[in-house]
């Protein structure tokens, strides 16, 4: 299988609310992919949680795939691009591990 962990921090707008609403919105985005690409194997998609100040990441994903083909059709559909560039427009950062199980 192959599994493809992204996380995402959102740039901090300096306003609370509105920094969830763009976490929202990015959820609301990826939550449509499962139903959108039958690629996917196992999607799990999570906001943290975590308060106990260390350096977290807002958003992670963790998606598996029959293999790096089947990954790479993934990354073709509209639905992933329009996601992806919504995502590009709020991130600080981004990190990404894909590795084969």
């Amino acid at each position: 299988m192959y599994k493809h962990v992204v996380l995402w921090k959102i740039r901090d707008t300096g306003n609370e609310i509105k920094n969830q609403k763009i976490i929202n919105n990015v959820v609301e985005k990826l939550e449509k992919f499962p139903a959108a690409i039958p690629e996917i194997v196992s999607y799990e998609l999570a906001v943290n949680i975590g308060d106990y100040g260390a350096s977290f990441y807002d958003i992670c994903l963790i998606s598996t795939f029959k293999n790096k083909d089947e990954f790479w059709a993934y990354t073709k559909y509209p639905v992933h691009d329009e996601a992806v560039a919504y995502i590009q427009s709020v991130q600080e950062a981004e990190q990404i591990v894909d590795f084969e199980s």
